[in-house]
């Protein structure tokens, strides 16, 4: 019996190294990381690297309890007037990774749909994470009117470089995660749900993607009138497209970054970071 306890310690021991450089690695090319899950005030916290500073629309999203096991606290975001607003390029840190060869964009969040088509905007889909205005569009996390979702990626006057979508895959009123990559010459790829295989992919068209963007990131609104009924939980930013392994950690750590080194980086300690039930 005694051998058997040993024997289950010593596998345990060995593991945790492995498990501690694996959320380690998540914060390789951290540019933002929401996890919305304040529950009061009038803004939100980036715990990235960056330290961005947030603000709310005049008439703020909602703290609401998100019905999931895991997730606690999320904001409900109601598809006519609510957003989180980002500017990063005011703040002397835009994201640039998107046209570098070198490194790729990937974003992540939880999403639950509440419902579509709420925004009358005509282009039957509405923006998770989104970036770009007139003559200065770059990418968005999207869902469509159809419950679908995907990705885009744009030139600066709004032309698709790569642009995705899964029709159907998204239960209304259900949570789901979802991750989006894009890399020059490579397009975008899109997944849900840490699943190995993307539910949707494209190629790069060779257009370029717009490289003098200087807008706001937005969570749940596009500049030109497109708003998102739902509630939105960590959203991820990187400037590097992850693996498969890298976005099921994401989606399984719940609140597990936290910053206390000096200077705002982030270490993860394995007793902060919530493992999904």
């Amino acid at each position: 019996m005694y051998r058997f306890v040993f024997f289950i310690f010593l596998i345990a021991m060995l593991s945790l190294p492995a498990a501690l450089l694996n959320a380690a690695d998540i914060q390789d090319g951290l540019w933002l990381y929401l996890p919305l899950n304040e529950g009061t005030g009038e803004t939100v916290t980036d715990y990235g690297p960056n330290n961005f500073e947030t603000e709310l629309s005049e008439t703020p999203p909602k703290w609401v309890d998100s019905g999931h096991n895991s997730i606690g606290t999320a904001m409900e975001f109601d598809g006519t007037s609510n957003y989180v607003k980002i500017d990063m390029a005011s703040q002397g840190n835009d994201i640039d990774s998107h046209f570098d060869t070198d490194k790729g964009l990937t974003i992540c969040a939880w999403v639950k749909v509440l419902n579509v088509a709420t925004d009358a905007h005509g282009q039957t889909r509405q923006p998770v994470v989104m970036k770009g205005g007139a003559n200065q569009w770059e990418f968005a996390l999207y869902i469509y009117d159809d419950f679908g979702a995907g990705m885009s990626v744009w030139n600066c006057p709004g032309s698709g470089v790569s642009e995705p979508s899964a029709p159907g895959i998204v239960p209304e009123s259900q949570w789901i995660h979802q991750c989006g990559t894009f890399k020059l010459t490579e397009g975008v790829k899109f997944y849900v749900n840490g699943e190995e295989d993307p539910v949707a992919e494209a190629g790069d068209n060779g257009n370029g993607p717009c490289e003098t963007g200087e807008r706001p990131v937005f969570i749940a609104h596009r500049e030109d009138g497109q708003w998102l009924n739902a509630v939105i939980a960590e959203v991820y930013m990187w400037e590097r497209v992850i693996d498969v392994d890298e976005m099921s950690l994401a989606m399984n750590t719940i609140g597990g970054l936290t910053p206390v080194q000096p200077g705002g980086k982030l270490t993860t300690t394995w007793g902060d970071v919530k493992q999904r039930r």
